[in-house]
């Protein structure tokens, strides 16, 4: 079990940590737990030496050379490569051991001896122990830089493929950005309870007073609410809680709170929560035993909505389903888009893994046609009563999981299209693209352009080898910085068939 400040207590084992340290035999008759290393083993092999895994163990000074993907320095130690977070190049520091693997080691800064002079003071009072954000020590014009440099040096290494052109990030502010959060709830023996987000290389939660990256309207409702947990008659009854930021629809206003709960809540718990969602003018729904579906305070099933502008349009959404979180950055992402799928008005367009219709919608607008896919099957539920409201009538939504449809099932619902947008989740579009090389080989219509929206550079490196293999060509790529001061690489590519 982890102490409060994270570590692991010395001498408690942990699961995939390095074997590095004594190795423990089995009690002899005599009582000793330990033998020599050198003594002879007779007519039996010399078994395995296990040995305690020594989490928080110092690894000695090391000069960082570079930087890894996900922005953590690199070193090496005894062959391995080893990654320092919370390092930067041209840093001399000492390290901590994480974790151990059979190839590499994560490790963290201990101490740093000749500190870089980019490195900046974190601007956030909770970075040192707060698990959400990773990339404070940098200045945020590096971070773009960095991310910009990690997802070329992706594409390149892993996909083969170089762009034509780079796209200008598309970047707006780094504070005050993120519309929702999942925030854990901790309860200390003495009666205190802490709100906020995972410590590192932990479990346990630091208490998030004020969160740098929470849009304002939802870090006021930080305080009343821990306030309100300190008071729970149901003890440890919630265990998390979720703030969302929507656009103002009613007289309400536009914050909701979401409060998981794995007990009933007492009457009294029930009653002050309903003066805090009366005081700070937000909606408040609960989330009882699971993901289950959400009541109102009352008890009642309640099937809610909150609503965004993009594109000029305003898309109704469940408060559970998935959006992004940096509105300003989807606004932008969106037009860009658009922009590079150049949609004409007799076009066809196929948008996948298309969620609400982030993008389908504003598709649909510049296109004769758009048909949407999606796995999740509220979301497309969502996406047509967005489509209905909106008086959208040339966007069909259609519920299927891609990654069991073949690729004629996929060309008879997507028909004869011109463009196609991809928007996947961090496993990437394989599946699909191998669809896309069949149309191609056979020489049935494939789209011509083709428009990537990834969250993972290593899987847009490969699709985007599997699709140069039948003849597109990487014309340009960016990055969207929709989550400043993380490692979180967001990035858009164009693709054309030759």
């Amino acid at each position: 079990m982890a102490h409060k400040n994270g570590k692991t207590p010395s001498g408690s084992a942990k699961k995939g940590s390095s074997l590095l340290g004594k190795k423990p035999r089995p009690k002899k008759a005599d009582g000793k737990v330990y033998v020599r290393d050198d003594a002879p083993r007779r007519n039996q092999p010399r078994a395995a030496e296990k040995v305690l895994p020594q989490f928080n163990k110092r690894l000695g000074e090391f000069t960082i050379d570079r930087l890894s993907h996900d922005g953590r320095g690199v070193a090496d130690l005894d062959g391995k490569t080893m990654f320092i977070a919370g390092a930067l190049v041209n840093e001399k520091v000492t390290a901590r051991l994480v974790e151990e693997h059979a190839r590499f080691i994560d490790a963290r800064v201990d101490q740093i001896i000749t500190p870089s002079p980019e490195r900046v003071t974190p601007p956030c009072q909770h970075y040192a122990d707060c698990g959400g954000c990773q990339l404070q020590h940098m200045p945020p014009a590096q971070q773009l830089l960095m991310k910009q440099d990690s997802l070329l040096q992706q594409l390149k290494r892993w996909g083969g493929v170089e762009p034509k052109r780079v796209l200008a990030p598309i970047t707006l502010s780094d504070t005050g950005y993120r519309s929702r959060a999942r925030l854990g709830v901790w309860y200390e023996e003495d009666g205190s309870v802490s709100l906020g987000f995972r410590q590192h290389y932990s479990n346990e939660i630091t208490q998030v007073d004020e969160c740098l990256v929470l849009t304002p309207a939802l870090n006021q409702l930080l305080a009343p609410l821990r306030s309100w947990l300190t008071t729970l008659r149901a003890a440890k009854a919630v265990t998390h809680i979720e703030l969302v930021k929507g656009q103002s629809d009613d007289s309400l206003g536009s914050s909701a709170i979401i409060v998981r709960h794995i007990k009933k809540l007492a009457e009294a718990d029930l009653n002050s929560l309903s003066q805090l969602a009366e005081q700070q003018q937000v909606h408040v729904w609960l989330e009882p035993n699971g993901n289950t579906g959400l009541t109102d305070i009352q008890g009642n099933s309640c099937d809610p909505r909150l609503h965004y502008e993009v594109a000029g349009l305003r898309l109704a959404y469940h408060p559970q389903d998935f959006t992004q979180v940096n509105p300003p950055v989807n606004q932008q992402m969106v037009a860009q888009a658009l922009a590079l799928l150049a949609l004409q008005p007799d076009d066809r367009a196929l948008d996948l893994f298309c969620g609400i219709g982030n993008f389908t919608l504003p598709m649909a607008r510049q296109c004769a046609e758009v048909v949407g896919i999606e796995a999740v099957e509220s979301m497309v539920l969502r996406g047509r009563e967005n489509a209905e409201s909106l008086g959208i009538g040339n966007a069909t939504f259609i519920a299927a999981n891609l990654a069991d449809m073949t690729h004629t099932q996929l060309q008879r619902l997507g028909g004869n299209i011109n463009a196609l947008l991809l928007d996947p989740p961090r496993d990437g579009a394989k599946d699909i693209i191998a669809s896309i090389q069949r149309w191609v080989r056979g020489k049935q219509l494939s789209p011509k352009r083709i428009v990537y929206v990834s969250c993972n550079p290593a899987t847009l490196a490969r699709d985007s080898a599997l699709l140069a293999d039948v003849g597109y060509q990487l014309d340009a790529v960016g990055v969207l910085d929709m989550f400043p001061h993380t490692s979180h690489v967001e990035s858009m590519a164009l693709f054309l068939l030759k």
